[in-house]
């Protein structure tokens, strides 16, 4: 098993504080409100971080908490190098090739400012002996557990979609990692 650090952002009819109490006794984590949004920050095990995010999700969903959606963890050159506990200039040889190889590609530059998802940076350095943390997602498994809970909010917005006794609406028909597995989001092709 391998851990992992997941954020998600979540919305609860609870308080922060409400929800602290059960939180806390279940996950090792952070819980926090940021502009009215909940964001939670779980390390859970799992045999794959898709299954690990998977298993955070229900478990955070039997707690009150809605996952809507995870946190993508934007970081630059200055957060990757405090979290890493290097300087930004060797964060700079990594980005441009100059020292080491395959450094993931920014998903962006705001302003010119290069951004990297932090799950591909973490996995990088774990990779090269730079860092020993918890492992996060990649942008494609970050793309596959984003569009399985899109999936289930389809569903559980349908009008024809029952919603069990016991259940929230987002957990509506959905097994778990067995239904996300056996039946995967269709995609319609566009000829």
């Amino acid at each position: 098993m391998n851990e992992y650090r997941l954020s998600f952002e979540a919305a609860s009819p609870l308080s922060i504080e409400e929800l602290s109490e059960g939180f806390y006794e279940h996950f090792d984590g952070v819980l926090v409100e940021r502009a009215g949004q909940i964001i939670v920050t779980v390390y859970v095990e799992g045999p794959t971080a898709i299954d690990a995010a998977h298993a955070a999700i229900d478990k955070l969903e039997r707690l009150n908490v809605s996952v809507c959606h995870v946190d993508s963890d934007l970081v630059d050159a200055s957060e990757i190098a405090s979290r890493l506990g290097v300087t930004r200039q060797a964060v700079q040889l990594w980005a441009t090739g100059k020292r080491g190889k395959g450094f993931p590609r920014p998903v962006g530059s705001p302003g010119g400012k290069r951004i990297w998802t932090w799950g591909e940076v973490v996995a990088w350095a774990r990779a090269n002996q730079h860092s020993d943390e918890a492992s996060g997602l990649s942008r494609d498994e970050l793309t596959i557990v984003n569009a399985h809970l899109a999936e289930r909010r389809r569903r559980a917005s349908s009008p024809s979609w029952e919603v069990k006794p016991g259940h929230s609406k987002a957990q509506a028909g959905v097994r778990g990692i067995e239904d996300y597995h056996q039946s995967p989001v269709p995609v319609k092709a566009s000829l």
